[in-house]
């Protein structure tokens, strides 16, 4: 009689508790003995290290189901420690134990053997049910535990968001408890996200998610050693972690389904972005979003595209042409897609009515006494500032030493014959060095925004700036730059046969202002209440 072949499959839980002893060694040496005392030929070995049981999502536990049902591999058995390495979830287990038997292949627990026929079969699973009601009893005190621990601000182990990283701040026993505090490289390239996507770089306009995405590459910024990719920018920006929002319990740990919001735990962390940048984003977002405004309109070179609107009707006012393109007009569109009935609609030239938002604009807000009143409100919640940003700075000088002799121990070993320059240490010692390298660069941006503070502002150089910003508002110059800069201080132009009124929040032109550079028109962030809320840029009559 030929020996019957197996393959043993082997697991382990990220989550359990009281197995400590079951490791992945003693499941496969276990298996070894079994099969030498029963004449058993082992061909194979499948493990999952890490993964729960209550899945069926196992990388290898779905190769070995694959090459026995392809044929890649033929056996008589499988076998397992305990029918729970298999699976603890009793419908899962049975499924998956016919799929077997359909290839004449059984499944066999090594220290659960039942035996064949009918009541093993029932003993089995019996077995199966237990398991699936032991893993259910404990998920329950796991995340009770979890819960408890969250509640107390714990971090409970999972890989922290990118920009922090976790520490030991006490021991309970054996038990470590973490907490999250800033990684300073990547707590940087988080900051200078939110800048890109809301002001720019001072080059152009803010910088859609795909434009971000390509900047950061293009600069080989790395997240956690890979590119990024466009859906991790986009998450990154609606992570409320970075404003001190973390919450824990949002979604159920098995479907993934969103919990109700009673349920979210908050666990403080340190904040990494003001809450005023991080809003004015999700508003950006908002605003970006397709289903909300179209992107021929987002992407738009007109200059009150998405911002005109009818003062009769409340339509979006849109770009018409005539005469081949010869002339260009703003029109009420509600006029233009449903007829005279629907509004019977405002159309201006379009050089016309971008002319008077522009010098209304620059009359209106670029004057000494309201950029005065807008540099003294941004003094007043500036307090504090340059000691964060000193802080910031020191701890990426301390990371940058931290490689730095990282990298000098490298270079001792493979002086000293100590180690051989592999493949394997030539690529470690080449992160160490792209690391050191964009730490000098964080690290120059930095001090550049240190070395520029708001007391350098003072009356004549406020006035240097709204002249030059005057003068590539009103110039027929670079027309992103007008749209991107006059989108920041603008949300509604209402035309009517009457007057034209201009209303939007107030811009925080102070980082331009000092700057060393005269223009940075991206660079302008929104702070401050509305300039001009509910009013316009025209002189109205006093009940008007």
């Amino acid at each position: 009689m030929r020996a019957q072949k197996a393959i043993v499959y082997a697991r382990v839980s990220t989550t359990r508790q009281a197995e400590n002893d079951l490791s992945i060694p003693d499941q496969l040496a276990h298996a070894q003995r079994y099969c030498q005392s029963k004449n058993i030929e082992i061909i194979g070995e499948y493990i999952d290290a890490g993964v729960s049981g209550r899945t069926e999502k196992r990388p290898q536990f779905q190769n070995m189901i694959r090459d026995v049902k392809s044929g890649t591999i033929a056996v008589d058995l499988v076998l397992v420690h305990s029918l729970s390495r298999f699976f603890r979830d009793h419908f899962g287990s049975e499924f998956y134990r016919r799929e077997l038997a359909k290839y004449d292949v059984s499944l066999i627990s090594m220290t659960q053997d039942m035996g064949d026929g009918p009541q093993a079969k029932m003993a089995n699973q019996f077995m199966s049910i237990f398991d699936e009601y032991q893993s259910d009893e404990t998920s329950k005190h796991v995340s009770r535990s979890m819960l408890e621990n969250a509640r107390r601000g714990f971090w409970n182990g999972s890989k922290p968001p990118y920009g922090y990283k976790t520490y030991v701040c006490e021991r309970v026993g054996a038990k470590e408890k973490k907490k999250l505090e800033l990684e300073p490289k990547e707590a940087e390239v988080v900051k200078l996200i939110f800048q890109l996507y809301l002001y720019g770089d001072g080059k152009t306009g803010p910088l859609g998610i795909n434009l971000l995405t390509a900047y950061l590459n293009e600069r080989n910024y790395k997240h956690r050693n890979v590119t990024f990719r466009a859906q991790t920018v986009h998450a990154l920006l609606k992570r409320t972690t970075y404003i001190g929002l973390h919450h824990f319990n949002k979604r159920d740990g098995s479907t993934s389904k969103p919990k109700p919001r009673e349920e979210w735990i908050e666990i403080p962390v340190p904040a990494l972005v003001d809450e005023q940048t991080f809003y004015a984003v999700q508003e950006q977002l908002k605003s970006r979003n397709p289903r909300v405004t179209p992107p021929r309109i987002a992407s738009s070179s007109v200059l009150l595209t998405g911002i005109a609107k009818c003062g009769e009707c409340g339509a979006p006012m849109r770009l018409r042409t005539g005469k081949s393109g010869k002339y260009r007009y703003y029109t009420c569109s509600a006029k233009v897609d449903k007829g005279a009935t629907a509004c019977s609609g405002h159309t201006i030239p379009m050089a016309k009515l971008d002319e008077l938002v522009t010098d209304a604009i620059c009359d209106k807000v670029l004057t000494p006494n309201r950029l005065d009143e807008i540099v003294g409100k941004l003094f007043e919640r500036n307090s504090g500032r340059k000691a964060g940003l000193q802080q910031d700075l020191q701890a990426l000088h301390q990371r940058k030493r931290e490689v730095a002799k990282q990298v000098q121990n490298l270079l001792d070993l493979m002086e000293d014959g100590g180690v051989g320059i592999g493949g394997a240490m030539r690529a470690r010692f080449n992160k160490r060095q792209e690391e050191q390298d964009e730490l000098i660069r964080l690290i120059a941006l930095k001090q550049r925004e240190i070395d520029s503070p708001l007391t350098a502002l003072d009356p004549a150089k406020t006035e240097k700036f709204a002249k030059a910003l005057k003068a590539r508002l009103q110039s027929d110059g670079n027309p992103k730059f007008r749209r991107a800069y006059l989108r920041t201080m603008l949300s509604d132009v209402i035309v009517s046969d009457e007057e034209i009124q201009i209303s939007g929040p107030k811009a925080a032109l102070a980082h331009a202002v000092s700057s060393d550079t005269a223009l940075a028109p991206s660079m302008v962030p929104i702070f401050m209440d509305g300039w001009c809320t509910g009013e316009d840029s025209n002189s109205r009559p006093p009940d008007s």
